[in-house]
């Protein structure tokens, strides 16, 4: 029997130590590449992915999928991880202090069967885990999403960084109905915020999210309580590939989810 939380937060704190390593040095800036995903790859990247990968890899039959050197391991291990090394590297680039890892233990060969996921704010080091089923946790205390069921009273998470004009118009009845809107940088992360009440909204209508961005924090928002879907309110599933990408809609309960579906029409 794999200890899968055991080895996820192993695998988080070896890539937090190499985070911490390479956050003051000259390395931060340094471009080694271009990952599996398409992103550039910087030496953080590639370092804390080999960091994560040789603790996984004791778990035996398993295969990774990861941003940065894809897939690793057979289609017919028992097991697939999702790893995202640095979710937010673009913020570690530029010593914004928001950026975290993100994984995730699959059973099959869809998103929707995530079994165990895993965020680990790489700057506070604060852990946010969830088995399906058992509920989510953060540095091993219960979290619940937030009981906010009205838009006007709601903290939005949008993600519309280099959203084309359609996507940003469709936004805009949701944006000026909000009490307040952000976005971090680190959508994992931003996720697990939901999870624990601290905005009550995630939304990314770009259909540019990959499962490695977002399978750890699924399944934290989803048993802390919040409801997510895709753009068009459909089940949040995907092969486990580089390839497919999603939309989001994430409220912190199914009541929110109802109106925020109905504000974007």
């Amino acid at each position: 029997m794999v200890d899968w939380e055991g080895l996820l937060k192993e695998a988080s704190k070896r890539v937090q130590t190499v985070a911490s390593r390479h956050s003051d040095s000259e390395d931060q800036l340094r471009v080694v590449g271009v990952g599996a995903s398409g992103d550039k790859t910087l030496v953080v990247d590639r370092d804390a992915e080999s960091a994560a990968m040789e603790i996984l890899l004791q778990a035996g039959d398993v295969r990774i999928v990861s941003e940065e050197r894809g897939e690793v391991g057979s289609r017919r291990s028992r097991w697939t991880v999702l790893l995202d090394p640095i979710d937010g590297s673009a913020n570690f680039e530029r010593a914004i202090p928001f950026y975290c890892t993100s994984l995730a233990v699959t059973e099959g060969g869809r998103l929707s069967k995530t079994k165990h996921a895993l965020v680990r704010n790489l700057v506070s080091g604060d852990v946010y885990y969830a088995e399906v089923g058992a509920g989510a946790e953060k540095n091993g205390k219960k979290i619940t999403s937030s009981a906010v069921t009205e838009l006007q009273n709601s903290v939005a998470a949008i993600d519309f960084s280099r959203a084309p004009r359609g996507v940003v118009e469709r936004l805009v009845p949701l944006v000026v109905s909000v009490k307040r809107q952000l976005h971090f940088g680190a959508n994992a992360l931003e996720l697990c915020l939901l999870a624990e009440g601290k905005v009550d909204l995630f939304v990314d209508l770009r259909g540019r999210m990959r499962v490695t961005d977002l399978a750890g924090g699924r399944v934290i928002a989803e048993e802390a309580g919040a409801t997510l879907t895709t753009g068009g309110g459909k089940e949040l599933d995907a092969a486990l590939n580089l390839e497919e990408r999603l939309d989001v809609l994430a409220a912190a309960n199914a009541g929110l989810h109802a109106r925020l579906l109905a504000r974007l029409g």
